[in-house]
């Protein structure tokens, strides 16, 4: 079976991936953002969910249900512009990888 990349912006990112051949789920709060990936979490043809994080604060809210199969993936992404402070970065990752892995993994 097919899956497909979705993605979950505001109306300023979701046009950046319009130009990237995607078809984004536009959302100007994080109320519209949950409504659109609760449909989509329901929808077996997506494989992964990019989500604008500012509009899912949670990386990995306790809601979502998955499937046996470990899909979809939801993939947080920074808004473009937006600066972090030295060693933010890293700490977000290790923290999505601890969510995935069950366990804190060394980056170095």
């Amino acid at each position: 079976m097919s899956r497909f990349v979705g993605v979950v912006a505001d109306p300023v990112v979701a046009l950046g991936f319009r130009l990237a051949g995607l078809e984004p789920y536009v959302a100007d709060s994080a109320e519209r953002a949950a409504n659109h990936l609760d449909g989509m979490l329901r929808d077996a043809r997506w494989g992964i969910i990019l989500v604008q994080e500012d509009l899912m604060p949670d990386p990995e809210p306790a809601s979502i249900t998955r499937s046996k199969s470990g899909l979809p993936i939801l993939v947080p992404f920074p808004r473009p512009g937006r600066e972090r402070p030295p060693g933010e970065a890293e700490a977000y990752v290790t923290e999505l990888l601890r969510r995935a892995v069950g366990y804190r993994v060394r980056l170095r």
